[in-house]
């Protein structure tokens, strides 16, 4: 008997989630999921986002990976289910060279605001920030130089009204512009198409969770293996909108979308800098892998997924603050 598709609407949080969307839908994975995606469109702020999810007038969202740590200790039921992207790479602009991360200790860095005008987190800003904070340099120990616009920071950099930038890619642009370029290697982050919807809508549609990850991990699976037609798929994207996305971005997906253990740590760090309350919870309050671990590998208990994520991580808390049961089982 055939299986019965499940209507889904979602939103995405940034044009750079699009690629592994677009696979889904152009290599017909959706359906092979027992998905029919009725609805998917941008949205920019985070409170929107999630005011959609509560109402039910959306099924997930990719991205939101901040701002859910308070809702939860408000008593939302939203959660995150999957992570294809844990990690992020950075380098620092800077007229002087800089020996080390240590040399912006008392530095002008032109960035984005901590906060859009929405009130939301800028996600960026809060890696660069999680770079200082895991070299040992306070946040306050830099002067702040914010400007909203990409291009305004790359202005203040080349006036001498700051002192270094964040970039990302190769730095070229900046190298050819007479400025020194560090590079900072990766940091663990919770970012990307991640997967976050809420129990409730889980409760309402049976199964949807587990589709939900069935067609991402098929998606990666589809990106890794068939590259060719991928790329084709990305042209077409391209076309459509105008962007430049490359390959590039399916090759920092793990074929298993977990969520990192230290990735999920800096994630959770920012979001009690934005909202402090959120210390109350555990880093892990947001995630629920059962579904994740079910679906990929249906022999392995969430127990064991569980127990090696507090066991990576350092965290000072056992399995059951994260509403799981104690499993000594070795996977």
């Amino acid at each position: 008997m055939a299986q019965r598709k499940l209507k889904v609407r979602g939103v995405y949080r940034s044009g750079s989630h699009l690629p592994i969307w677009e696979v889904l839908q152009e290599a017909g994975i959706w359906d092979k999921a027992g998905i029919d995606l009725v609805g998917f469109e941008y949205c920019a702020k985070p409170p929107d986002a999630e005011r959609s999810l509560f109402k039910g007038d959306i099924d997930f969202i990719s991205g939101d990976h901040l701002t859910p740590y308070a809702l939860v200790a408000q008593g939302k039921p939203i959660v995150s289910i999957a992570s294809p992207v844990n990690g992020q790479n950075a380098s620092v602009a800077s007229h002087q060279p800089l020996q080390s991360i240590q040399d912006l200790r008392g530095k002008r860095i032109t960035d984005t605001p901590m906060e859009g005008r929405d009130g939301g987190f800028h996600h960026g800003r809060g890696n660069h920030m999680m770079y200082l904070i895991r070299a040992g340099i306070g946040i306050d120990d830099v002067k702040w130089v914010e400007h909203e616009d990409s291009e305004a920071q790359f202005e203040a950099l080349k006036a001498g009204t700051a002192d270094a930038r964040f970039i990302s890619g190769t730095g070229d642009r900046y190298k050819e512009a007479g400025f020194h370029v560090l590079p900072l290697g990766p940091l663990p982050m919770i970012n990307g198409p991640t997967l976050t919807t809420s129990y409730t809508v889980l409760a309402k549609k049976k199964g949807l969770g587990e589709r939900l990850v069935k067609a991402l991990v098929l998606g990666i699976h589809f990106a890794k293996t068939k590259r060719a037609k991928t790329e084709r798929i990305l042209e077409k994207l391209n076309k459509r909108t105008g962007e430049s996305y490359s390959y590039r971005s399916f090759e920092r997906m793990p074929k298993k979308p977990y969520p990192d253990p230290q990735g999920v740590i800096n994630a959770y760090d920012l979001g009690c800098i934005k909202s402090p309350e959120a210390r109350e919870i555990s880093p892990l309050a947001l995630w629920d892998l059962i579904i994740c671990g079910n679906w990929i590998t249906p022999a392995l208990s969430i127990n064991c997924i569980s127990v090696r994520l507090v066991a990576n991580s350092g965290l000072g808390f056992g399995a059951e603050s994260a509403g799981w049961e104690r499993d000594q089982t070795v996977s």
